[in-house]
């Protein structure tokens, strides 16, 4: 594999690029954001949990953007949260199934039915894909194969794509979405059966909060026809999280 280096510096510079976007749009409203349909059965299930279709004005003296940066500062300080999304339908199908702890990351992205594992840990970080993923991204056949199921060392200047995609990162995203401020107005509707505070935003987008203390950020959907969702649970529960011993170099295997 002697392109390996350099082959896989593009391949993953281009999937680094995309994952901070296609979790972070979900909380920041972008109408660009990528579509998906999660693979767990926990991102399908978080999904379909339906809010209430009628919303009744609210009696909270705080406005949208400060109930926003409570329930960011509450999620940080939980310092670890499980974030499962869905964007889109079909073949376009997307989705995460995240643990985020501080600036760990860990779980899995499903792009279009290709399944890519990711583990973000003290800094560095790893993916291991099949080989159907590393040949649609441009691999040759041969490369794919030797990649596939492997857990593969990302060049530290393409994982640098990747910053964002922390719990910090979602929780700058909550205070300041990147597409579209927060109204002032604040609704409540219920959301599987307990009352919750909905922050609008610009553009439709909707972040549903805890009513209570702590108040976390529970879900955040984006559009109407087809809706893409973040669901968050699992405040403050961490998992042991291992490096792998025999990942790919991919800086160190050949010219």
């Amino acid at each position: 594999m002697r392109n390996r280096s350099r082959l896989g510096t593009r391949l993953a510079g281009g999937l680094t690029a995309g994952l901070a976007t296609l979790l972070l749009a979900g909380c920041g409203g972008s109408d660009d954001a990528p579509a998906a349909a999660a693979s767990a059965p926990a991102a399908s299930s978080a999904a379909s949990s339906a809010a209430s279709s009628s919303a009744a004005p609210s009696s909270e003296s705080r406005t949208g953007a400060q109930v926003a940066a409570d329930a960011a500062d509450a999620l940080e300080a939980a310092g670890a949260v499980h974030v499962t999304g869905t964007f889109g339908t079909g073949a376009e199908a997307q989705g995460v199934d995240l643990q985020l702890q501080g600036e760990d990351v860990s779980g899995t992205i499903d792009l279009g039915g290709q399944q890519v594992e990711l583990l973000t840990l003290a800094g560095v970080t790893y993916f291991k894909a099949p080989a159907g993923f590393w040949e649609t991204s441009g691999a040759p056949a041969e490369s794919a194969a030797q990649l596939a199921g492997k857990w593969v060392l990302v060049p530290e200047e393409e994982a640098a794509g990747l910053d964002e995609l922390t719990l910090g990162g979602l929780a700058d995203e909550l205070r300041s979405p990147s597409d579209g401020a927060i109204e002032d107005a604040v609704t409540t509707e219920q959301l599987d059966g307990q009352d919750v505070l909905v922050l609008s935003q610009v553009g439709g987008s909707k972040l549903y909060v805890a009513s209570g203390d702590p108040a976390y950020p529970l879900k955040t959907v984006t559009g109407d026809a087809e809706p893409e969702t973040l669901t968050l649970d699992g405040f403050g529960e961490s998992m042991t999280l291992t490096a792998p011993t025999d990942a790919i170099d991919l800086a160190q295997a050949g010219a």
